[in-house]
């Protein structure tokens, strides 16, 4: 065999030998799992089984970091909705609790609405006592006897109970002043700055004697309002004596 055909045979085995390694590269290249490094100037030395490996790690280890970073996303996505769920809940209670405190409020406006209204004088209501003392031995009496009486509570309270027998016992200075006038259980449980004397008899049948307020056309707040006006005067010195002594 002459030099020149077997320089040609070694040059052909060169070729054979690199297309064998270099075909699976190109074929993984144009399935897009691959590493485009597969170059052509591979050495002619490297055994068979050397190419195919790295290039199944290169792809591999390209898969992996991309399902690492599909991963990374889904758990960031994750932690933003759960972020914005507990923000959203946060939120959520902070309205209810403001929502519950803004009811709660109303609520207890609309009671104290409810009980002022109770005890207060209504339109066009007209006194059957006259406040200014002027009133018939006979209603006064009457409204002693009911001073006394704790058949107009539900607790077995009367008038009396806290006001002593005669009604001149238990009461601020504010008394001395003839109604209306300031009462302090009438600022503090029904926010009435004055109240008149039929008014103070319906504040202690609500409160203390834990009954409904009476009738505001009835003879027997007529009666007790003019018995209060008289334990009044009696208090302040401006009449004397109880009822029973007058002529």
């Amino acid at each position: 065999m002459s030099i020149d055909q077997q320089k040609r045979q070694d040059l052909l085995g060169k070729l054979s030998r690199q297309f064998r390694y270099t075909a699976p590269a190109l074929a993984l290249v144009a399935s897009g799992g691959a590493l485009d490094a597969m170059a052509s100037d591979q050495s002619v030395d490297a055994t068979p089984s050397e190419a195919p490996s790295a290039l199944l790690l290169a792809s591999n280890h390209a898969q992996a970091e991309g399902e690492a970073q599909a991963e990374g996303e889904a758990e960031g996505e994750a932690e933003g909705e759960s972020q914005a769920e507990g923000e959203g809940e946060a939120e959520g209670e902070g309205e209810g609790e403001a929502q519950a405190e803004g009811e709660g409020e109303a609520e207890g406006s609309s009671g104290t609405g409810e009980r002022t209204a109770q005890v207060s004088r209504p339109e066009g209501y007209e006194p059957g006592y006259d406040e200014s003392g002027d009133n018939p031995k006979d209603l006064i009496e009457r409204g002693k006897a009911l001073f006394n009486d704790p058949s107009l509570s539900t607790n077995g309270l009367s008038c009396a109970s806290c006001h002593g027998p005669d009604g001149q016992s238990g009461y601020q200075d504010s008394f001395n002043q003839p109604y209306p006038h300031q009462v302090s259980m009438g600022v503090n449980q029904f926010g009435m700055e004055t109240v008149h004397a039929d008014e103070m008899v319906q504040l202690c049948m609500v409160a203390p004697m834990a009954a409904e307020p009476l009738d505001w056309a009835s003879d027997d707040l007529a009666a007790l309002s003019a018995y209060v006006v008289h334990a009044r005067a009696r208090f302040a010195g401006e009449a004397e004596g109880d009822c029973n002594d007058e002529r």
